[in-house]
């Protein structure tokens, strides 16, 4: 796990240098982001477990933009993401599983024209998620019952806002949907996908 984690801080701090290094020409745009999220646990048919109910939590993470045309670019960067959700079980007893992750996201982007001095845009594209941590609600930890990857369907649309310079406000909401079974305890049959909708703002440069 521990050169898991190397490996994803590396390849973190490369894309920092490459977009920085590039962001002069304006080829590359790089930002950062916080974002409130609401997370919930999908179940893909009812069984002994059943989904009860969603959590909020809290994602953050940078951003960074290879721009094709004016209208047109490539989205990438990483995300840290926190996740879970509130399932309930046949004997009526009830649990609320956290997670926490690394994603990378790969996403195409496009950005409309200056409108009233906004410039509106829509991504589309998959992200592939890293378990950093995973909890019950008791604070055990789950780590062995859970999968190592967390894939995911991206949709997300959003306004840019100059400010000064190169400089831009972003507010955006995103939609992340799991696309592969997270669970692997040997107790549940059903199969768990985890999902989250962001309200997020930050700054591109």
């Amino acid at each position: 796990m521990k050169r898991l984690y190397a490996k994803i801080l590396l390849a973190i701090f490369t894309l920092l240098i490459v977009f920085q290094a590039n962001a002069q020409g304006k080829k590359f745009n790089f930002g950062l982001k916080i974002a409130p999220a609401i997370s919930w646990l999908n179940i893909e048919y009812v069984g002994d477990v059943a989904s009860d109910g969603a959590v909020p939590k809290f994602n953050w993470g940078f951003t960074g933009i290879y721009n094709i045309s004016e209208n047109f670019g490539i989205a990438s960067g990483f995300n840290v993401n926190s996740l879970g959700g509130n399932l309930k079980y046949s004997d009526g007893e009830t649990d609320t599983y956290k997670y926490s992750e690394i994603q990378i996201p790969l996403l195409f982007q496009m950005r409309s024209n200056e409108i009233l001095g906004f410039r509106v845009f829509a991504q589309l594209g998959i992200g592939g998620g890293f378990f950093l941590k995973a909890k019950n609600g008791e604070g055990r930890s789950i780590e062995n019952e859970t999968a190592d990857l967390n894939g995911a369907f991206i949709i997300a649309g959003g306004i840019y806002y100059p400010i000064i310079g190169g400089l831009n406000l972003m507010g955006q909401f995103k939609y992340n949907g799991g696309l592969n079974n997270i669970s692997r305890n040997d107790e549940i049959d059903n199969k768990i996908k985890t999902s989250f909708v962001e309200l997020s703002i930050g700054v591109m440069f």
